[in-house]
């Protein structure tokens, strides 16, 4: 019976045939064709859809692999950019109230009454700002001193403020003022004694280095003297000039 239906299918003058599958419209040209032509009839729009048939698959745009490569490092670099600038804006303004710094700093002076005196010294400190542009800047200072009789060393810790009261985009103007206490173990002057004050004043500049590092430079007035502590108190004036860095905390 099965093969008795088979044959006649297959003999018979009407026999199935699968139509054609139906093309339709280039996508990409339908939607350009509208977007352009809003006004266009019914009409107009039918007769470009059958001048633009393309089978389905025929539509598809390729795949560029190195383009998408391309595109995926774009995303990786603006990623990347938008990390760092976080991480900038972690970074307080300079001067800003409650910000605190490091400073390393090294100097040179000169007796004022006896140019023959020197002294230079490095010091460790910090910055502490109590408020905008205003710091308390202790300092903890090793010093030689050379000097008639005996040339001296010793120490000194020194508790400074700092007014930086001029401003530009990338540099600053400071005063500075303070006292300290300074130990030796010869008289510092040669005929004073081991242990002094040291009041001093001065104005200074910092230079923006880059990586939120400030380049210092500064000239004091630094005196010592025993305050009358002892029988003799000569005293010394000396013109100080240092350089050094403030590094972010």
């Amino acid at each position: 019976m099965l093969f008795t239906l088979l044959a006649s299918c297959l003999t018979s003058p009407h026999a199935a045939i699968l139509p054609q599958p139906t093309l339709v419209a280039n996508i990409r040209s339908t939607l350009t064709f509208r977007s352009t032509a809003e006004t266009a009839s019914t009409e107009s729009v039918a007769e470009f859809t059958r001048a633009h048939h393309l089978a389905p698959w025929e539509d598809i745009p390729e795949f560029d692999l190195l383009g998408r490569s391309l595109q995926l490092q774009d995303d990786t670099a603006d990623t990347a950019d938008t990390d760092d600038t976080d991480q900038v804006s972690l970074n307080p303004a300079f001067g800003a109230s409650g910000s605190t710094r490091w400073t390393l700093t090294g100097g040179f002076g000169i007796d004022s009454g006896d140019t023959s005196n020197t002294e230079y010294g490095l010091g460790l400190g910090m910055q502490w700002f109590l408020v905008d542009d205003f710091a308390f800047a202790p300092t903890i200072n090793i010093w030689g001193f050379s000097q008639e009789v005996k040339n001296a060393f010793g120490g000194s810790v020194d508790l400074m403020f700092q007014w930086h009261f001029i401003k530009g985009e990338s540099w600053t103007l400071f005063s500075d003022f303070g006292c300290g206490l300074l130990g030796s173990n010869n008289n510092v002057p040669s005929g004073g004694s081991q242990f002094n004050f040291t009041p001093q004043a001065g104005l200074g500049v910092t230079f923006d280095v880059g990586q939120d590092r400030r380049w210092i430079v500064g000239v004091r007035w630094h005196h010592i003297s025993n305050a009358s502590l002892y029988q003799n108190n000569p005293g010394r004036d000396n013109v100080l000039v240092y350089t050094g860095l403030s590094l972010p905390f």
